[in-house]
């Protein structure tokens, strides 16, 4: 398996760094060791609209993995497992001829049977149609904060929302996605929001804010050009619902496993792709859906979002709307 990076690791990327508990069993058998035990655990979601606060258990408990840590090791993984596995690769083109791929990089040129591309939301391989659509800006810190809670807390305000979470013992990974007519620094974000301008008084940055552009909603895709879409490639599910690294896990394994039946021989490799593109929408369409409906119920006129949080406090309904954003277990 050959395996080519853009960049090098480890680097800082905007992620609200929330690994839900649905992946942390397939990351540590990933990783192939279980050092997961070290990390923050995340028991609870605090979530901060119109001045009102509601609280929900996360059961079983996330984890905050900073994706500093977590990609350089999953990278370092792959070439453990055998992958070639190179950095700082810049991709020129890529040709399909006739039932392989040609791939022109910096490197050279590699020729393959199948192409799995896992560049995320918008890369020279994989753009889209933006003409109309609302352009929205992800930016992301870590500040230091003294005993931050055990919570990931979620404040959101017109035009966007900020979550918040803790690091370690002393340190929170504060990452915003907002319009960008709305704001465009962390300290314009925070002051759209009474509680979160009050508790970010006190923190002090602890590295530079990254940050990215643009982000676009839109339909998941499975296949591009004959390319297998994993991750954010695939499909950009809103961040406030914390299951971005978890889809990214679980479609990576998904395309491999339909993979490995072409390879066996059990299958074509436009059955592998017809499999895989059934079984993602099955396991992660219902994701995307709900969590695209709970951002419009975010941005409703004020009395609207009252009543749903309201709703979501009713004992067993904040849990069931939490599950519903997440994919489906088979």
């Amino acid at each position: 398996m050959l395996l080519l990076e853009k960049d090098r690791f480890p680097r800082h990327k905007v992620c609200g760094e929330f690994v839900s508990p649905e992946s942390l069993a397939l990351l540590d058998g990933l990783l192939g060791e279980s050092t997961l035990d070290s990390h923050t655990i995340v028991d609870s979601a605090r979530i901060f609209v119109d001045n009102k606060c509601l609280t929900l258990p996360v059961t079983p408990a996330a984890q905050s993995i900073p994706r500093f840590e977590l990609d350089a090791r999953l990278f370092e993984s792959a070439q453990r497992e055998g992958a070639t596995a190179q950095a700082e690769i810049t991709i020129h083109q890529i040709l399909q001829q006739q039932e392989a791929f040609r791939i022109d990089t910096s490197a050279g040129a590699f020729t393959t049977k199948t192409l799995v591309n896992a560049t995320g939301r918008w890369s020279k391989l994989r753009q889209f149609e933006i003409a109309g659509q609302e352009k929205w800006l992800g930016l992301k810190a870590h500040f230091s904060e003294t005993s931050p809670p055990s919570s990931v807390d979620l404040y959101f305000f017109s035009g966007g929302y900020c979550g918040v979470t803790p690091v370690d013992d002393i340190t929170v990974n504060a990452c915003a996605m907002v319009r960008a007519d709305v704001a465009r620094s962390l300290e314009e974000v925070f002051a759209k929001e009474p509680e979160l301008w009050r508790r970010s008084r006190g923190w002090q940055s602890v590295i530079p804010t990254v940050t990215t552009s643009p982000l676009y909603f839109r339909e998941p895709e499975t296949e591009s050009d004959g390319m297998i879409l994993v991750g954010d490639a695939a499909g950009f599910i809103d961040p406030f619902a914390g299951d971005g690294i978890s889809l990214a896990l679980q479609s990576g394994t998904l395309a491999a496993e339909t993979l490995i039946l072409f390879f066996r021989g059990k299958c074509s490799l436009e059955q592998a792709r017809q499999q895989y593109q059934q079984a993602y929408r099955k396991r992660f369409a219902p994701a995307f859906r709900n969590a695209a409906r709970l951002r419009s119920a975010f941005a409703a006129p004020k009395w609207v979002r009252s009543a749903a949080l309201i709703v979501a406090g009713i004992p067993g309904i904040g849990r069931m709307l939490i599950n519903r954003t997440r994919a489906r277990s088979f």
